[in-house]
C-alpha cells in the first residue's frame, strides 16, 4: 500500500486525471477518503519524514497564521482564492514542506523520581471509553530543519513514538515537561547541536 507521499507523487503531475478537476478540495477529499480507508482496513504503514500530520501547522505558520484549526486546505484557499491555482499552490508548498527533516535536539528518561502531576490532561478516548494514559519513558525535543520551532515526542512503554505537539522554543516544551513530570532543566540530555 502507498503512502500519503507516494499517493501524491502520482497525482502531482495530473491532478484532474485523478481528481476529476483540478481542485484543492477535491484533492482534500481524496487524501481524507484514502487515510480513511487505510486505516478502516487496519492497513499501516511506514511513517512519512516529515509527518503529514505536520501539514496543517506547518501551513499556518508558512502564511503567518496564529492557529492551524482552519486546516491546510481553507487556509491555502484563503490565501490564493481559486480551487486549480490553491491546488497547485498545494504542491509547491507541499516539495518545500518535505524538504524538512528532523534533528534530534534534547532527551530526558522518566525514572521514579519523576512524578505525574496531573497538570496536563492525559486521557485519550477508543471507541467511546477514556482512559488515562501511561506516563512516557521518554520524552524527546526534534527540531526540523527550516522550522523555528520545536516538537515534543513522547516514547511509550511499549516504544511507541507519539508526536504530542509544536512550541515556539525548547524552554517552553522544556517547563511544559517540568509541570507534568517535575523534570528540571538539567536533566535534558542534548543530542545533537549543529
Amino acid at each position: 500500500m502507498k503512502n500519503i507521499y507516494e499517493i501524491l507523487e502520482m497525482i502531482k503531475p495530473r491532478p484532474a486525471m485523478y481528481l476529476g478537476q483540478r481542485s484543492l478540495t477535491a484533492l482534500d477529499g481524496f487524501i481524507g477518503g484514502y487515510s480513511c480507508a487505510l486505516a478502516q482496513n487496519g492497513i499501516f504503514y511506514g511513517e512519512e519524514t516529515p509527518p503529514f500530520t505536520q501539514f496543517h501547522d506547518w501551513v499556518a505558520r508558512y502564511y503567518k497564521w496564529n492557529e492551524s484549526t482552519a486546516g491546510w486546505k481553507n487556509i491555502i484557499l484563503q490565501e490564493v482564492g481559486d480551487e486549480a491555482k490553491a491546488c497547485d499552490v498545494f504542491f509547491e508548498l507541499f516539495e518545500l514542506f518535505k524538504q524538512r527533516f528532523p534533528v534530534p535536539k534534547y532527551r530526558v528518561f522518566l525514572n521514579q523520581n519523576h512524578k505525574y502531576t496531573g497538570a496536563i490532561y492525559r486521557r485519550i478516548c477508543i471507541d467511546g471509553i477514556e482512559k488515562d494514559l501511561d506516563p512516557p519513558k521518554e520524552v524527546r525535543i526534534v527540531q526540523y530543519t527550516t522550522d523555528a520551532g520545536f516538537y515534543r515526542f513522547d516514547v511509550s512503554q511499549a516504544g511507541e513514538i507519539t508526536e504530542i505537539g509544536y512550541f515556539e522554543t525548547e524552554k517552553l516544551l522544556m517547563e511544559q515537561v517540568n509541570i507534568e513530570f517535575q523534570v528540571s532543566l538539567d536533566e535534558w540530555e542534548t543530542l545533537n547541536t549543529i
